[in-house]
C-alpha cells in the first residue's frame, strides 16, 4: 500500500478521534449513560477508528509499534459483531484514556511526516 494511503487512513483515524475528545468534552458519566445519540456517536467513530486501522499497511503498522493497531481492529469487530452487548465502561475508558493518548501519537507521527516531506524537498 502506498504512503498516501496509509497517510489517509491515519488522517481518518485522527479526525474520528478529534470528534470523540470534542463530543465528550465536558460530559459526565451519567450524562453519557443518558444519552443514546451520544453513546452512538462515540462508538461510531471508534468503528471508523478500528476499520481505518485494519486498512493500514502491514509495513506502516511495523514501523510504528508503539501504536495499538490490534487494539483498534479489535476493539471494532466487538463494537460490529457483539453490538447487542457493548460495554459502555469500556467505551467510556477507552473514550477518555486511549483515544487522547491515539490523538496525541497520530499528531505527533503527522508532525514528523511533514518535517521529512519538507526535507525531501530541499
Amino acid at each position: 500500500m502506498s504512503r498516501h494511503n496509509d497517510e489517509l487512513y491515519i488522517h481518518h483515524i485522527q479526525e474520528a478521534s478529534r470528534k470523540i475528545i470534542q463530543r465528550l468534552q465536558g460530559i459526565t458519566r451519567a450524562a453519557f449513560d443518558a444519552n443514546e445519540e451520544k453513546q452512538d456517536s462515540i462508538i461510531r467513530q471508534m468503528e471508523i477508528i478500528g476499520e481505518a486501522a485494519g486498512q493500514v499497511s502491514e509495513a506502516f503498522r511495523h514501523s510504528h509499534p508503539g501504536i495499538d493497531w490490534r487494539g483498534m481492529k479489535d476493539l471494532r469487530n466487538v463494537l460490529i459483531h457483539g453490538y447487542a452487548d457493548v460495554n459502555l465502561d469500556r467505551v467510556w475508558r477507552i473514550a477518555h484514556t486511549h483515544v487522547p493518548e491515539l490523538h496525541h501519537q497520530l499528531s505527533a507521527l503527522q508532525h514528523k511526516s511533514e518535517e521529512e516531506r519538507e526535507e525531501e524537498r530541499e
